[in-house]
């Protein structure tokens, strides 16, 4: 059975410089479709997998508040992270009829997810990170069922976390503190027991890693391992400085590395379709030869 995937992502603002790269992974995985609500026309890159529903930062606060009866306190974009695992149910109108749904981050190259999350995968879990130690919120699959649509209800405080201006990390830590059954301040008896994999996939480069990725015809390697394909790069300490001074090996003071260049695309997005394209800390640009059979 091909279960049906759909990802849910907020984005307010203007897209990032890779954004075309992004839509092109999405393009190579035509089994999935990706929602997206925001306020700005869509990149020139168009897939029919890719979907976008207009609105306001201000609108789709209050479209959230409304549907999921409680205050969305929100000052920037960013704090909606907080409100991911209550996408589905927010938006039960649009998931109608996937078996599972999603939410995830754009700051990724997506490799080919099917291969990672197969039927049989599908089929023993309701619940899909590709973190070991928590919900991993640049990709996370459940099963479109009530008990976890609406499981982000049975945390304790989960109203006061949405009403929080301040991000609380309630979608990769508190979320996956009811999943896992830990005691803690956002706990309360879970009555229905999920079949969860956290199984770790290496997707998140540290800062001092310098490796150089590879994308080509929908497969995602690297130069360490050039045969292991792998689910998606999630390069957000490339790019990042929110959270490239907080990695382990950070220097002080040094910024993302991504920051640095005012030419981090060196490639024609429409060339990627058949050349492939190569990513690293330097930014995005051709495959060099040698480096890719």
């Amino acid at each position: 059975m091909n279960h049906s995937i759909a990802i849910l992502i907020p984005y307010f603002g203007n897209w990032p410089r890779w954004m075309n790269f992004f839509i092109e992974s999405c393009r190579a995985n035509p089994t999935i479709d990706w929602i997206f609500f925001t306020d700005s026309a869509p990149p020139e890159n168009r897939a029919r997998n890719v979907r976008y529903v207009q609105a306001s930062f201000a609108e789709y606060k209050d479209e959230l508040a409304q549907k999921l009866g409680t205050k969305i306190a929100a000052d920037a974009p960013y704090k909606l992270c907080d409100v991911r695992p209550a996408l589905p149910y927010a938006h039960a109108d649009l998931v109608e009829g996937y078996d599972f749904v999603g939410f995830g981050d754009i700051d990724v190259i997506y490799g080919d997810i099917r291969a990672f999350y197969d039927s049989e995968t599908l089929d023993r879990y309701d619940l899909l990170s590709s973190h070991r130690d928590r919900v991993s919120g640049h990709l996370c699959l459940f099963r479109n069922a009530p008990e976890m649509v609406t499981a982000f209800q049975r945390v304790s405080g989960w109203k006061d976390a949405f009403g929080n201006r301040d991000y609380v990390n309630f979608d990769e830590r508190a979320f996956y503190n009811y999943l896992r059954g830990k005691r803690g301040r956002w706990l309360k008896a879970r009555p229905v027991e999920q079949r969860c994999l956290f199984r770790e996939a290496y997707s998140t480069p540290g800062v001092t890693d310098r490796m150089r990725w590879y994308w080509k015809d929908g497969t995602l390697t690297n130069e360490f391992y050039p045969l292991h394909p792998f689910m998606y790069l999630h390069f957000m300490s490339w790019h990042s400085n929110r959270w490239y001074v907080s990695q382990p090996g950070a220097a002080p003071g040094t910024p993302a590395p991504w920051s640095l260049h005012q030419d981090l695309v060196r490639m024609d997005w429409k060339d990627a379709r058949k050349q492939g394209f190569m990513i690293s800390p330097r930014g995005i640009e051709p495959i060099a030869p040698p480096l890719y059979p």
